[in-house]
């Protein structure tokens, strides 16, 4: 009473009383007369954590998550943005949609155009991947993002979930791979700065994944949930120097992994773990932006949890927002739309509950927000889709990046001195894959590399430089003396692999039945020089049209191997 007393003498009642107002105010804001939450503002809210997915081309199977769910954002593929025109039209539908639903905020739209993996193949420039950025200069990297950046803005898309701040230190990695930019901790750093300079240069949102990192590991969290034993001054020094960089250089999101690290946690996955999400990222790392996490979809949640469950925990943990993103792993689509659904419900259900505190929501949505705001979103909701083609893959980004990839080419030897090839001449091209690969690519579509194949890119264009083609199987003897090419595969497939095992099988069989200079084409990672020995091997490090077009043009001596090796090769 004597401080009341005091604030009327100081003429502070005022203050007083209107300071009891807005306490009155704020917690109707957030509770029903019962000291509930609010259901309307929890449902708008919680739908602001969601980043989710659709399949195909039309918007209608996403809009009531948009409209009556308020989602945050969507995860595009190569499935939903097929071209440019049809993906800013399909954008500026979604957008429109999201400003009149519940929410009234933008949709946070997000795909992986990162190199490796791509939206709208074959219109938009991929570059060579992040792993032949690896094995060119720094300036590159910032070039190529540029350009991903302008594609990006030209039809609608805000945020690239890319770079990947991964250091590739395991060469098993299933599902790294070339989409790492290499295995020395501090240049990958350097190009993801640059990678990030490179988007926000342009007014994309950039993403530093996979956090803590998924550099080394031999399992795919596709599959099943992978655990890293390192120490934690290995992690430190090694797999976050990357995200170190990445949040110096003001990386908005931060996308987390479904991996155990034992030194940090060994009990929770990354994206389950308060102590990595909460105690490393935010405290230690001083982390400000938005924790994403990476999809909900993959088996490593899949298999191991209840989904719904696994994102209260995640909620609860630190995430802000819960990503749902490939629409499958196989022929098996599943009912995808009620699980997004179910996940939906529950999270709010947990809220209503108690289980999930207000606090921890609003703060969530709160930075989420706020991402929105600075990047200005509600001004980028309609673009000119009649203009989307000028950008998209236009002649001189193609130019830049086939120029990216021809410095990249590493060539590890060549006996024989076989290269160049002699202008015209006769090649024997064999495939070393297996005959359904493009049967497992057809079923990995939509998320992914969306590749057609670079096999067969790499016939077109050997013809097309004026080389006599002629293509054989690995059992067949070539009969004459002509220069054989083998050419092996791989991509970085999410929830399966080709078998890489067998291709230096049949590389081994080839050498054996035949006398002619064998040259080994990669399109793929650089691994495999030390292992099966042809007579030349080559890596494009990577398998987009811009490496396959410099292979060739190394082939026809137009331009030499220069490429710095990013990785270390496998010792047989």
């Amino acid at each position: 009473m004597n401080y009341y007393n005091y604030l009327l003498k100081r003429k502070h009642f005022t203050y007083l009383f209107l300071g009891t107002l807005f306490s009155i105010f704020l917690l109707q804001s957030s509770c029903t007369g019962t000291g509930k939450p609010d259901k309307d503002e929890v449902r708008m809210k919680v739908g602001q954590l969601f980043l989710l997915a659709f399949s195909g081309e039309e918007a209608d199977i996403v809009l009531p998550f948009i409209t009556e769910r308020g989602i945050g954002g969507l995860y595009l593929s190569n499935e939903n943005l097929r071209e440019p025109t049809q993906s800013a039209h399909l954008l500026n539908e979604l957008q429109a949609a999201a400003i009149s639903g519940i929410s009234r905020q933008p949709l946070l739209t997000a795909c992986d155009q990162e190199g490796a993996w791509g939206i709208m193949v074959p219109y938009s420039t991929t570059g060579p991947g992040n792993m032949a950025l690896g094995a060119s200069p720094v300036i590159h990297t910032k070039e190529m993002y540029s350009i991903f950046a302008r594609e990006l803005t030209a039809i609608g898309v805000v945020c690239n979930l890319c770079p990947v701040a991964d250091v590739n230190s395991n060469a098993q990695n299933p599902i790294i791979g070339t989409r790492s930019f290499g295995e020395d901790p501090q240049e990958v750093a350097d190009r993801v700065k640059a990678a990030i300079e490179g988007l926000h240069k342009n007014g994309i949102i950039a993403t530093a994944k996979h956090f803590p990192g998924h550099g080394n590991t031999s399992t795919d969290s596709h599959r099943g949930i992978p655990r890293v034993s390192r120490s934690l001054r290995e992690i430190e020094s090694i797999d976050l120097l990357p995200f170190k960089t990445a949040i110096d250089a003001g990386v908005d999101l931060v996308m987390t992994s479904h991996i155990i690290f034992d030194a940090l946690d060994s009990e929770h996955p990354a994206t389950l773990s308060s102590k990595i999400l909460i105690d490393y990222l935010r405290n230690k790392l001083g982390f400000k932006g938005v924790v994403i996490t990476d999809s909900f979809n993959m088996g490593s949640i899949q298999n191991s949890y209840d989904p719904s469950e696994a994102a209260i925990a995640a909620i609860l943990a630190g995430a802000d927002m819960i990503m749902l993103a490939e629409e499958r792993y196989g022929e098996d689509v599943g009912d995808y739309i009620k699980s997004q659904l179910e996940m939906l419900d529950r999270v709010e259900q947990a809220v209503l509950e108690g289980r999930i505190p207000m606090e921890r929501i609003n703060e969530a949505y709160n930075r989420i927000v706020a991402l929105k705001e600075r990047y200005k979103l509600a001004d980028k909701v309609a673009v000119d889709a009649d203009l989307a083609f000028t950008v998209v893959g236009n002649p001189e980004h193609k130019k830049v990046a086939l120029r990216i990839a021809e410095s990249s080419i590493y060539m590890a030897y060549d006996k024989q001195s076989s290269i160049p090839l002699k202008p015209g001449s006769s090649v024997s091209v064999i495939r070393l894959t297996k005959e359904n690969v493009e049967e497992i690519i057809r079923i990995a579509a939509g998320i992914g590399p969306n590749y057609y194949t670079a096999y067969a890119d790499f016939v077109t264009e050997m013809t097309a430089a004026g080389f006599d083609v002629t293509e054989f199987s690995y059992e067949e003897v070539i009969p004459g003396e002509d220069v054989i090419i083998c050419v092996s595969e791989n991509y970085p497939f999410p929830g399966t692999s080709l078998d890489l095992e067998e291709q230096r099988k049949r590389l081994a069989i080839v050498k054996e039945k035949n006398q002619a200079p064998i040259i080994n084409v990669a399109l793929k990672d650089p691994y495999d020089a030390r292992i099966v020995q042809p007579d030349t091997y080559i890596s494009a490090i990577g398998s987009n049209i811009s490496n396959v077009k410099a292979t060739v043009n190394l082939l026809s001596g137009k331009v030499e191997a220069m490429g710095k090796l990013p990785v270390t090769p496998i010792t047989p």
